[in-house]
């Protein structure tokens, strides 16, 4: 009897490689085919965080240049969230990598835009998009299908009282 051939599916469940042309077949499958979502948050964005610099995506037609780059540095995360208001992005997506999203998110949440902190895990099982400009793209798309879970952090009150040591009276030891 003949052994069946897996399909790359069970193959990719497995963990093995796939072939350049699988790949390639595979990524033009998920991108032509139409799962028929509705668009969740119309007015998404989505961010890949690194930490010399940070790629920002907006949907097309809300700007000529829709993957911006914006360096990691204050003067640089202030002009992000301007370019993203400008674009009347209202939510944004961005994996939590290591530490260089706090300064990010704070920046972005005191703009007022709701910023979605999400696993990488959860978005880095598919082949494909290994570049900072596809990760931030693919953000954005999954965002605006409402398919990432933003992650717990508390509000800003409680986060600033944890770490505000200099009104607390010193303990007796």
């Amino acid at each position: 009897m003949a052994k069946r051939k897996l399909s790359t599916f069970e193959r990719l469940q497995r963990g093995e490689r796939l072939l350049r042309r699988e790949r390639r077949a595979l990524q033009r499958q998920l991108e032509s085919c139409d799962p028929e979502l509705k668009i969740v948050h119309p007015d998404a964005a989505g961010i890949d965080v690194g930490s010399a610099s940070h790629f920002v995506s907006v949907p097309a037609g809300r700007d000529q240049e829709p993957v911006r780059e914006f360096g990691s540095w204050t003067a640089d995360l202030h002009k992000a969230a301007e370019w993203l208001k400008s674009c009347g992005i209202r939510t944004v997506a961005m994996q939590s990598t290591g530490v260089y999203w706090i300064a990010l998110q704070e920046v972005l949440e005191q703009a007022g835009l709701e910023v979605f902190l999400v696993n990488a895990q959860g978005t880095k099982n598919l082949p494909g998009r290994k570049s900072d400009v596809q990760e931030c793209q693919w953000l954005m798309k999954l965002h605006s299908y409402g398919l990432l879970r933003n992650s717990f952090r508390p509000p800003e009150e409680i986060r600033g009282a944890s770490g505000d040591t200099q009104n607390r009276p010193m303990r007796d030891s």
